[in-house]
């Protein structure tokens, strides 16, 4: 059983529809993201609604903490250790860091900006709301430590597509808009159930405790 992120639905229905003996997923709006403590209450009122299974599989990343202090009574809850999707689809945290080190980028996928409360539709609300110039200057300001929009290309999208719709937006924010090669390492290893050191694994009963990417020790692989 599986519990996902709406954000990652390409990625993992590549993988997912390629198992031989598929489980449920159920699918948690990405419009949640924003706000974190409504995140983990949908998120824990799922996990209490699943019984008679032995595993749920959050794929979820940390999210702002969401997942911290999830428990499911009767199941091991496995989470992959990264720090939100973006992390999940480069291949994890210190593949993150390092781009983050060399280009001061915002990370966008065709999940991303398909459903609401995405930055793009944020801005097109803002256009609605305050016109051009105030909306201008209102997501310069959130952009001005960003040089780049950077396209995740897990392969599971049209990229041309889905830039060409960003193009304007990024250009009267002064940025440029690039691709970085994404991977579905991290999904496939979730969902075929090859939780190594990458998956905290987390015994019944036990609330999830992050802290810094290690599980505490009331936790167990």
């Amino acid at each position: 059983m599986a519990i996902a992120c709406q954000t990652i639905e390409d990625e993992l229905k590549a993988i997912y529809n390629t198992l031989p003996d598929p489980f449920p997923i159920v699918w948690v709006e990405s419009g949640l993201h924003n706000f974190p403590a409504q995140l983990k209450e949908r998120i824990q009122q799922e996990i209490d609604k699943i019984s008679g299974v032995e595993n749920i599989l959050l794929l979820f990343g940390y999210c702002g903490n969401s997942i911290e202090g999830l428990v499911a009574a009767q199941a091991r809850l496995v989470v992959p250790e990264v720090e939100d999707c973006i992390s999940l689809l480069l291949g994890g945290n210190q593949i993150r860091q390092a781009l983050s080190r060399k280009t001061p980028a915002f990370y966008l996928t065709d999940g991303w900006l398909r459903y609401e409360n995405n930055i793009y539709w944020e801005y097109e609300q803002s256009l609605k709301k305050y016109g051009e110039a105030r909306s201008l200057r209102i997501f310069r300001a959130m952009f001005a430590h960003y040089s780049t929009l950077n396209f995740i290309d897990t392969g599971t999208y049209d990229l041309e597509s889905v830039m060409s719709r960003t193009a304007e937006f990024a250009a009267k924010l002064d940025l440029k808009q690039g691709v970085v090669p994404g991977t579905l390492k991290l999904i496939t290893k979730a969902l075929c159930e090859e939780w190594d050191e990458d998956f905290l694994i987390v015994p019944p009963g036990v609330p999830i405790h992050i802290n810094y990417g290690v599980v505490s020790e009331t936790s167990q692989r």
